[in-house]
């Protein structure tokens, strides 16, 4: 009995480290190729934090240059969600993985440019489907009382340009709260900010950070017609209501060498706040 336990523990744990997951680490995303060279046909491309699964090791070793820098390792053969969608199995070079987890950043592709908001791939969820061009205006809601605020945002433009932008504006409404305790938003009256240029973090990468709304701005809204709310909305005075941040756009505007201007609005609706 024994020598059976001892068995079945054993296959567990080699079946555990046969399966070498590992995360993408580079930044501009990792070339999937059919052969182990540069030379060959590239098959696709990884996004920065991608998991995949490496199923074979070669000897063969590779050195690239990364911002000046020498960074050394192997071709290896993956397998992963983002891989079996299209072929088996294909090389890439391992000097761009590293065994930690890495949080993935959302994604929000255009022909000119792509949009990356850091570490917001598992709390946003898509609310609408993005018809394929560049006029599409995705709607996100934000998950697990997540926040968009002060988290970094990358452009990476797909052709050349004069300038890139990338400005932020938010929405208040009205939450009310139940006797009972439920909350939710009113579709009654609603304060939209005006547009404010976010600060430009890093020039190399285009990377910019969303900005924090100050108590101020997250009260702000205007006179209220209390009379009116309750009778619209058909609520006892007994209801209390507050006022909260429930949307906030980001739109981002890149200016080509000739001119032409290329808009991308991109709306998330924000969880209501535990003190609503």
């Amino acid at each position: 009995m024994f020598l059976r336990i001892l068995a079945v523990v054993c296959f567990a744990v080699s079946i555990a480290q046969a399966q070498d997951i590992q995360y993408v680490s580079a930044e501009n995303g990792l070339v999937i190729r059919e052969q182990p060279n540069q030379g060959a046909a590239k098959i696709g491309i990884l996004d920065y934090g991608t998991a995949v699964e490496i199923i074979e090791q070669t000897n063969l070793h590779l050195d690239v240059k990364d911002s000046n820098k020498k960074v050394s390792g192997k071709w290896v053969k993956i397998k992963g969600p983002a891989v079996g969608e299209y072929f088996e199995g294909g090389y890439v070079f391992n000097g761009f993985l590293t065994n930690e987890k890495i949080e993935q950043p959302l994604k929000i592709a255009g022909d000119a440019f792509t949009i990356y908001i850091d570490k917001l791939h598992a709390n946003a969820e898509l609310q609408m489907s993005v018809v394929d061009n560049e006029n599409a205006t995705p709607s996100f809601k934000i998950n697990n009382d997540e926040s968009l605020e002060n988290r970094y945002l990358k452009v990476k433009h797909h052709q050349n340009y004069r300038t890139i932008e990338v400005l932020q504006r938010h929405r208040n409404s009205i939450a009310v709260k139940t006797k009972e305790g439920d909350v939710s938003l009113a579709d009654f009256q609603h304060y939209t900010s005006s547009w404010k240029p976010l600060q430009l973090e890093f020039s190399k990468g285009n990377i910019f950070k969303t900005a924090a709304l100050s108590k101020k701005d997250s009260k702000r809204f205007g006179t209220i017609d209390e009379a009116k709310l309750y009778s619209t909305l058909n609520l006892e005075k007994k209801s209390s209501y507050t006022i909260v941040p429930s949307q906030i756009e980001l739109k981002v505007v890149m200016t080509d060498i000739d001119g032409y201007k290329t808009e991308k609005i991109i709306i998330f609706e924000l969880p209501l706040s535990k003190e609503s």
